[in-house]
């Protein structure tokens, strides 16, 4: 049996090769020091298993099918940023040694290379890694989970520290629009949800569940449609039991892997929204409420259906997206009316969607007709469209957009898991690999 110890280096490989990935498993499953903990054939999911597995060491196919493997790369630092990866290619070249280290990709080596060379170069990145750890461990006494290879207090050399959660209050946000759609009511909550899941300080446990009759989150992710993912719709949850183990959960529910949210995807079809009724949101909320760190529910643009206003009142706060439109002034009315009856106008918080549009109603405009303390502005990006078209939300894609840090922002209000250099607004120089690199280890060891 494995047993885990100071000097263990955990290791994903990423290759659409299966025969190399069993190759590197298999010249790996002896190793005194090196184990393989993950192993993917493609960039969406090498960055899933990163999230979800902190490796200290990652070897990267360059020519991915899916992606570039500097791409996978970057993309591989953002949510475990101490990983330290290598490129594997079959034609190496001065220019793509040049390249993938000034991302900060630590070697660039040959398929054709030794395992017992391999082994060698990933034990003396990582332990170059860990040294500079150590050095820094007095002011720096302990690495955010999920930060790959960690130094502990006292100088010594760390154990992995596993990704874990972190002791905050655990918040279920309803997210809905009034009585309109086609505000962007979830697309923002997709961007919500994914941005808790990548881009907090601290490991999130996110859960988004389709509450809407539509059903688009599925579509959003790329993941399928309601219909095609019947088998776990949220209507299923009547059969699960209340106190649902985790086997339960993953059968019931959808992972996003670019991401690692939990999905809940939403009625078949448009027409079974009324068997979603009050007995089965309690149900549902209670137990993603018992899981997981942060709940978004993404509510039909009606308020009239029991999946509407009963989440609304079971829910910790409810985010009302509205654009700056003239049309919207009509139903504004009778939603706050509503929210009053319910008794929930105090957890209410709006956001205003592509508030920069052109010929948009001002913010002192949309302060007449709703009442609720603004917690939010987001702009117009076009970009967020083509994310919805490719599947790829916009935040994953470009997170130090205006568009991102004003995500984060509204949702470290609510539920505060961002740094301040993360709710910004102001554009930041895209950092890569490299810069992320150098924020947790210093400055990076000669090769």
């Amino acid at each position: 049996m494995w047993m885990e110890n100071d000097q263990t280096i955990r290791m994903m490989v990423v290759d659409d090769d299966p025969d190399y990935r069993g190759k590197m498993r298999a010249a790996f499953e002896g190793h005194h020091r090196i184990r393989v903990i993950a192993l993917a054939q493609g960039g969406r999911d090498a960055v899933g298993l990163a999230r979800d597995n902190a490796p200290d060491a990652a070897i990267i196919d360059l020519g991915l099918a899916d992606m570039s493997g500097l791409d996978a790369a970057e993309q591989i630092a953002r949510v475990s940023p101490g990983t330290v990866i290598f490129i594997a290619t079959d034609t190496p070249s001065m220019d793509l040694y040049r390249r993938a280290t000034a991302l900060g990709v630590k070697q660039v080596f040959t398929k054709t290379m030794t395992a017992n060379d391999i082994a060698g170069m990933i034990e003396q990145e990582v332990d170059a890694v860990r040294e500079d750890m150590r050095r820094q461990s007095e002011t720096m006494p302990l690495v955010t989970p999920g930060a790959g290879p960690a130094g502990l207090r006292n100088g010594s050399v760390a154990k992995h520290i596993p990704r874990q959660m972190q002791t905050y209050k655990k918040t279920v946000i309803a997210v809905t629009s009034g009585i309109k759609g086609g505000v962007g009511k979830t697309t923002t909550s997709v961007a919500i949800s994914c941005a808790a899941a990548t881009q907090a300080d601290v490991g999130v446990r996110v859960a988004l569940a389709d509450f809407n009759e539509s059903g688009n989150i599925t579509v959003q992710l790329n993941m399928g449609t309601p219909k095609n993912l019947a088998g776990r719709s949220v209507l299923n949850w009547q059969y699960m039991n209340d106190s649902a183990t985790e086997d339960e959960l993953q059968e019931f529910m959808v992972k996003h892997s670019p991401s690692g949210v939990w999905v809940l995807p939403a009625v078949p079809t448009p027409d079974r929204i009324v068997e979603l009724n009050e007995e089965l949101i309690k149900k549902v909320i209670n137990i993603l409420r018992q899981n997981f760190d942060l709940v978004i529910c993404d509510l039909p643009p009606s308020i009239t259906f029991d999946a509407s206003w009963a989440t609304i009142m079971l829910a910790d706060y409810v985010l009302v997206v509205v654009c700056p439109d003239d049309q919207e002034i009509a139903g504004i009315e009778q939603f706050n009316d509503t929210i009053n009856q319910l008794n929930c106008a105090n957890k209410c918080y709006r956001v205003i969607n592509k508030y920069n549009e052109p010929e948009s109603l001002s913010i002192a405009d949309m302060n007449k007709y709703q009442p609720f303390p603004m917690l939010s502005k987001f702009p117009y990006e076009p970009g967020v469209r083509r994310g919805r078209k490719l599947g790829h939300p916009f935040v994953l894609s470009d997170p130090n957009s205006e568009y991102a840090c004003s995500i984060r922002d509204a949702l470290n209000k609510l539920f505060p898991v961002f740094g301040e250099s993360f709710t910004g607004h102001e554009k930041k120089k895209s950092r890569g690999l490299l810069s992320s690199l150098f924020s947790i280890f210093g400055k990076k060891s000669a090769i």
